[in-house]
């Protein structure tokens, strides 16, 4: 009885396109940008979601104003958002996202090695809502394959100097370096976009 119940149930299983990868996929929590959990906080709190961004440093100190977040229990990090291009100044210097990591915890020690210009998948967890910004929690960071180094950083910004000058032979060459490697989606196409330019005739022919 017991044997023909497990059959039975490993049959619906397969039934299901994808079977067992099928229901694994489901469990992923949902993939968000930062802008739209900055722009509508309120419908992610409680919420475990996926997002991705690029790191930048560790947080020495912060407040914590009223939340719970505060240094004797949690790690904080800053990240680029994949909304930036870091290889512009302004955005290099101003990286959006911060996350807090329970010490002792998953999240904190799957970013203990984390580089500068890496890439992370993350799976976390908005706690609070205060001063109008999402407070979240890092539950896991799983590295991913693409990433905008410092090298395409260095190339796109000497490309988009030399394009502002009217260089674009030189401007070209640039952002086809920069293209080179493991780019996220959004990097390369913005890297293509401005190669493109300079392709384009002069304004008035």
């Amino acid at each position: 009885m017991f044997l023909r119940a497990r059959h039975l149930l490993l049959g619906l299983v397969l039934l299901v396109p994808g079977g067992f990868a099928a229901s694994q996929d489901a469990e992923q929590p949902p993939l968000v940008s930062w802008k739209e959990l900055v722009d509508h906080p309120s419908r992610y709190l409680g919420k475990t979601i996926t997002l991705r961004a690029q790191f930048h440093s560790r947080v020495e100190s912060w407040s914590a104003y009223l939340t719970r977040f505060g240094s004797h229990d949690f790690a904080a990090f800053q990240f680029w958002s994949d909304e930036q291009f870091p290889w512009i100044q302004a955005e290099y210097q101003r990286p959006l996202v911060r996350l807090f990591a329970r010490r002792g915890q998953p999240g904190e020690w799957a970013l203990a090695g984390a580089r500068v210009h890496s890439r992370y998948e993350l799976h976390v967890r908005v706690r609070e809502l205060f001063l109008d910004l999402p407070w979240v929690e890092i539950e896991d960071a799983i590295p991913t394959v693409e990433e905008i180094s410092e090298g395409t950083n260095i190339h796109a910004a000497r490309g988009i100097d030399l394009l502002e000058k009217g260089n674009c032979v030189l401007a070209r060459s640039e952002f086809e370096h920069a293209l080179e490697g493991l780019l996220p989606a959004h990097a390369r196409a913005e890297l293509e976009r401005l190669r493109d330019e300079c392709d384009a005739p002069p304004p008035g022919r």
